[in-house]
């Protein structure tokens, strides 16, 4: 026999024993080799950047043991596509804390998902693509909208009785934004804007702005979140549109101030007597809490997290050996969170799970909180007078989470994925995450 022969008999055999013993050689090279090595060869294969993710996944797989990754979840089998939006072209945010960042936040009307960028651009999409990625249809809207100043950031959308409210900042002078409220008859020709509602007083940021409808002393109108300067002083005062949560009847289009003692509230739901707000605290303690008329929840006074930059606060203002901030909000008569992440998630939307998307996730307190910095959504349960949370689950996205939409026809939440301008690949794409159950019919 040639030697040529031989030697592909060779090669032929290694590979078969390679192959038929491949978990045995994992195993073995995972004993044997040190972590170091193990490093270098998942540099080579998968590139530095996603071998250190690789390295941070294994060490929080070991702080949380049995908690499992997309698609599964501790009960239900989830289903996660992520459509990209390149066609759309979505524009940068003009937000100082997001530079850089591609947001957009999501709405629905009859067949159609509404999407608007922070800079202002409309679009329509036909929600048929759902079934048929090939099918996408959608329509950049024209609109007389602008910006008073040389810079703005759309901050929600609202969809309510066929008319579309989008609130803003607005930096007609530096540093000062008002609270911008417009509205529009929904159109696919045009959306014609006109001011619905603008705070008379002026902050250097605003962050929040969350829309959503109420009913309050037999009045209709909106109630939308506001957020404060670093120090929060705007929180306590009466005279302040900043720092609370206001409801601005239909009406009058006046506002009047419902809560106060709030930080950056960027997540709000209602449903009749029930409003929830997801809260951005300091360096820890990003809140989630029940909103009541009249209530106080602490800020700038009583929080459960600490500043960011603590030293220095430590060293001007207090002794190193005491908090900042009070941790009880009772003891100093405001009122307690239903529940603070430590650490912080960089907490976002929040919204009510139906009951028609999973009988594992059904339930009056089952809702799904986005992040941000957390790139994950937690599934939380509320208790049924809503004081506490009975339990909570993260399950890990990967993206930040700007904002999430429920199609109650379709069965599946749509989260607005943000992208980055920072990025020159497709990764810094935006896209629509589709997140549905996928049914199994052995489930356990």
């Amino acid at each position: 026999m040639k030697k040529k022969n031989i030697l592909y008999i060779i090669v032929v055999f290694i590979i078969f024993l390679f192959y038929f013993n491949l978990d045995k050689i994992r195993l073995t090279a995972s004993i044997l080799l040190p972590e170091s090595y193990k490093q270098k060869i998942r540099e080579l294969f998968f590139g530095r950047g996603t071998a250190d993710l690789f390295k941070k996944y294994k060490v929080y797989g070991k702080m949380n043991y049995n908690q499992n990754i997309l698609p599964q979840t501790q009960f239900v089998d989830i289903e996660l596509k992520e459509f990209i939006l390149d066609k759309l072209n979505l524009n940068a945010s003009h937000s100082k804390w997001a530079a850089n960042s591609v947001l957009f936040f999501l709405e629905q009307h009859n067949n159609d998902i509404i999407i608007a960028d922070t800079a202002g651009s409309f679009f329509f999409i036909d929600k048929n693509f759902l079934d048929d990625f090939n099918d996408f249809q959608f329509v950049k809207i024209n609109t007389n909208f602008k910006f008073a100043g040389e810079k703005g950031s759309i901050r929600d959308l609202f969809v309510y009785n066929d008319y579309l409210y989008i609130s803003y900042s607005d930096y007609k002078t530096k540093d000062c934004t008002k609270i911008n409220i417009s509205k529009s008859k929904i159109s696919k020709i045009k959306l014609n804007f006109e001011i619905f509602f603008k705070s008379k007083d002026c902050n250097e940021e605003l962050d929040s702005a969350r829309m959503t409808f109420i009913s309050h002393n037999g009045k209709d109108g909106l109630i939308v979140t506001t957020d404060t300067n670093l120090d929060g002083l705007e929180a306590q005062k009466v005279n302040s549109s900043f720092g609370k949560t206001l409801f601005i009847d239909f009406e009058k289009k006046k506002s009047i101030i419902f809560s106060k003692g709030h930080r950056t509230p960027q997540g709000l739901y209602a449903d009749k007597n029930i409003i929830l707000s997801a809260e951005h605290g300091p360096r820890g303690g990003d809140e989630i809490n029940l909103i009541k008329f009249g209530g106080n929840y602490g800020w700038p006074i009583a929080s459960y997290g600490e500043p960011y930059y603590a030293q220095k606060f430590y060293e001007t203002e207090k002794s190193k050996n005491s908090f900042f901030y009070k941790k009880s909000h009772s003891d100093y008569d405001f009122i307690e969170p239903i529940y603070s992440f430590i650490p912080s998630i960089g907490i976002n939307q929040i919204i009510k799970i139906p009951d028609n998307f999973s009988k594992f996730w059904k339930g009056k307190g089952s809702f799904l909180i986005t992040s941000l910095n957390g790139r994950s959504i937690y599934r939380i349960v509320i208790d049924k007078n809503f004081e506490k949370l009975i339990s909570k689950e993260k399950i890990f996205i990967g993206k930040r989470i700007r904002d999430i939409i429920y199609l109650d026809e379709k069965k599946v939440f749509l989260l607005a994925l943000e992208g980055s301008k920072s990025s020159s690949t497709i990764e810094g794409v935006s896209r629509i995450g589709i997140l549905k159950e996928k049914i199994s019919e052995n489930k356990f």
